[in-house]
This record gives C-alpha cells, structure tokens and sequence, in this order.
C-alpha cells in the first residue's frame, strides 16, 4: 500500500505499455446497455450521499451502477502511452487499469468481474471462495449483512509499464472510482459504504493471475436501515 515517503511516480522514459487484461472467463450475465438514468442535479446527488448499509441490489440496479460509473467516452491511440480513454472516473495516463469484481452477499445472485466492453459479467467455474472471504470481511468492517461489493482490482503490469513507483497511482485512480460509484450510487436510490481494505486475499481467490492486486473496495446496498 502506499505511504506519504514513497518515492513520487514517475512516467517511465522508455515505457513499455501493456494492454488492458481481461481474463478469458464465460459470461455469466448479459445486460441491455439501456439503464436506468434518473434525472436528477449533482448537487442533490452529492448532499444526498451518505455510507449507510440495507438490503439487496436487484439486477437491474447494479447493471446501471456499473454501466454509468465506467461508462467509455472517448478512445484514442495518441495518448502518451498509446492508448488512451475517457471514463466518468479520472484515471492515471488515462490507462483506466482497475477492474470491478462483483461479489454480492445473496448466493443466487450471479457474481464476477465485470467487462465494460460486453457490460455484463465474467466468472470462472466458481468464485464461492472469494465470496466466502468478502462476507467475512464486509461484515466485520461495515456489519453489514446483505447486499453486493465491488472489489477494486489494479493491474498493477499495466501501471508498472508505464509508470515507476507506480503505487500510489493505483491507490487515487481507486479513490476517484470510489467517489464516482458512490454518487452514482445515490443518483441511483442506492447507497454505498467505502471498504477500509486491500482485498488482496479475496483477488487471489478469483486465480485471476499474477499482477492483479486489490485496491479497496466499496459495498453497495438498497434500503438503507442505519447510518455508519
């Protein structure tokens, strides 16, 4: 994790880009691209945001919540380090290297990572390990009991390829993305609670592969019952 004496990140001289991974997992869910979009001023979404705990996320919901906080704008192939894009969070020589890992509490709930591209999500034969090691986690720091985490994943070969001492870029593109699922968490009549973790643990139960670390993560829920 990265502290205030690390060394600062620099771009590298001779950077050697890796191309955005996403593992070859079968889709377990397909969703329409249309998604809920409520109207609503961004001064009422920020004051309305609070971290509270409640119920499930239905489907729909969580389908729109990925699909308005990752959302691609813009792609271009001039960028410092080539490829370059635009999403509704900032993100580090816009390499946008973080991946959601959808864990929800409800065993009937499909879970895994999500792929903005075919918006929808991907998982291996199982993933009852890492499920098991979020609920263990999220209740212990937010007691919560049901609803769905995103886990924060960094590819961390795609920072380091362009980036030395590249930490701390892993730890604010987290923060920003966090800020942004919050929000839109709450446009959403959602809320949301930030995960004091790395989940590093849970990351290696998915046997995504080497490179792939933890970030933090965010819990989100329906039907707020009390306030954290």
């Amino acid at each position: 994790m990265a502290i205030h004496t690390d060394q600062e990140p620099m771009p590298r001289l001779e950077p050697a880009p890796v191309a955005r991974r996403v593992p070859d997992w079968p889709m377990v869910s397909n969703w329409p691209r249309q998604v809920r979009a409520p109207a609503h001023d961004f001064l009422s979404t920020l004051h309305a945001r609070r971290s509270r705990t409640g119920g499930s996320v239905e489907e729909e919901d969580l389908a729109s919540l990925l699909r308005h906080s990752t959302l691609l704008r813009q792609r271009r192939f001039d960028g410092r380090f080539g490829a370059w894009e635009s999403r509704s969070a900032p993100a580090a020589g816009g390499l946008h290297a973080l991946h959601l890992l959808c864990l929800p509490f409800d065993k009937h709930d499909a879970c895994g990572l999500y792929d903005a591209e075919a918006h929808g999500l991907r998982a291996p034969n199982s993933l009852e390990d890492a499920r098991a090691l979020n609920r263990q986690s999220v209740a212990k720091i937010a007691d919560a009991g049901k609803g769905t985490t995103l886990q924060i994943v960094a590819d961390r070969y795609r920072y380091e390829g362009c980036y030395d001492h590249c930490d701390s870029l892993m730890w604010r593109d987290a923060g920003a993305l966090t800020a942004v699922v919050s929000l839109v968490a709450t446009l959403l009549g959602l809320v949301s609670v930030p995960l004091g973790r790395h989940g590093d643990d849970i990351v290696l139960a998915t046997q995504l592969g080497a490179g792939f670390v933890g970030v933090g993560g965010i819990h989100i829920c329906s039907k707020p019952t009390r306030q954290v």
